[in-house]
């Protein structure tokens, strides 16, 4: 069977405007303009869920994206979702970020700060600006910089995982990628060359440490000074994340000039042998599966993995995508806007809930399947 991405990406867009968008901003919301975390497998959503707040801040930019790209009437809900996400969540405190996790009565459950959280509230600030132009947005991103640099830099390069310290905390690549991917976000908002700046360090560490030179996989937990953490946990390989890094690489080189597309190359091949179209939650450096589970923001990055390299002109990487879309709508992707999370090894649903936090996934799939469909 032959697939076209202008058709596979056609119908996904039509997906999230005639469906998803409107579906997630009318069953998803409380009142005051914050979001729950999930909804029930009806439909209906969990009011007495705890709340990751970072969940509001994806929520910013899945509507902000929406809006820009003339898809949905979103601006709204970006603005609202944005100032109660800042009302309730930042502390007025000079330098003291954003707390963890919050109840539906608005009582702070957890107020730790996060790096991997603060990551996407910079993604948040950054989405607003780049659709608005409002220089509010732009100075709470760099308070948000600010606020990582002072509190959180390692002396070994990159940043900690949360506060308080705790110098026997694992360091993990996933926040720094995210890092990574809301300072780039920023540059293509601003254009000014030193918004770059965090997105350069967090590329050192990718190839210092994050990118393994043997195994061409991702390597997830570190010890404070850098070194992998012992096997089993440090010889964890999950196939998203390198997918993530394949989109994220194309992307660096574009905006910087550094040329990547020998590692992505590399990352790409290992991801896709002797591999079926959906790609594992979790295995090990050698290949071997842990976790045959599949969750849906896992085939999302696969597919702009895809993407990116059929942007560089890999033979069948566009046709490869058009069909992981396809598979999207035959077993993930309902007709109503919803979805299912995770598969099991045959298929099967498993999961509990509907999350709201995989609609960032899905939106960034379905802006570059459009992107990339039309060049």
């Amino acid at each position: 069977m032959n697939f076209s991405l202008k058709n596979s990406a056609g119908q996904l867009k039509s997906w999230c405007i005639d469906a998803a968008l409107p579906y997630w901003a009318d069953r998803a919301r409380f009142p005051d303009g914050s979001w729950v975390e999930h909804l029930h497998l009806d439909g209906s959503p969990d009011k007495e869920a705890e709340r990751r707040w970072r969940v509001l801040a994806r929520q910013v930019y899945v509507y902000a994206t929406a809006a820009r790209l003339g898809w949905y009437d979103g601006e709204e809900v970006a603005r609202t979702t944005y100032q109660v996400m800042r009302d309730k969540g930042l502390s007025l405190i000079m330098d003291d970020g954003y707390v963890h996790r919050i109840l539906p009565d608005g009582t702070i459950s957890n107020d730790m700060r996060d790096f991997y959280d603060h990551a996407f509230y910079l993604l948040a600030s950054a989405s607003l600006y780049h659709l608005t132009a409002e220089e509010n947005y732009l100075f709470d991103a760099y308070d948000i910089r600010t606020f990582v640099d002072r509190r959180l830099s390692a002396e070994t390069g990159g940043w900690f995982e949360s506060l308080p310290l705790n110098s026997k905390h694992l360091r993990r690549q996933n926040p720094h990628m995210h890092w990574f991917e809301a300072n780039m976000a920023l540059y293509r908002a601003s254009g000014d060359k030193s918004d770059l700046a965090p997105a350069r360090a967090v590329y050192k560490l990718f190839k210092d440490r994050f990118f393994d030179r043997k195994t061409h996989r991702i390597r997830e937990y570190f010890q404070t000074d850098w070194d992998i953490v012992p096997a089993p946990k440090g010889d964890t390989a999950e196939p998203g994340h390198s997918a993530e890094w394949v989109w994220l690489l194309g992307e660096y080189t574009k905006l910087s000039g550094v040329e990547t597309t020998g590692k992505s190359a590399k990352l790409y091949e290992t991801l896709h042998y002797q591999r079926g179209p959906f790609l594992n939650d979790e295995e090990d450096h050698s290949g071997e599966v842990r976790r045959e589970t599949k969750r849906l923001w896992v085939q999302t990055e696969a597919i702009k993995a895809h993407l990116s390299m059929a942007e560089l002109g890999v033979p069948g990487a566009s046709e490869s995508a058009a069909a992981l879309i396809a598979g999207l709508f035959e077993t993930y992707l309902k007709p109503d806007g919803s979805w299912a999370d995770q598969l099991n090894a045959c298929g099967v649903n498993i999961a509990k809930t509907i999350p709201v936090s995989t609609f960032y996934h899905i939106m960034g799939m379905a802006a570059e399947a459009e992107r990339v469909s039309q060049l």
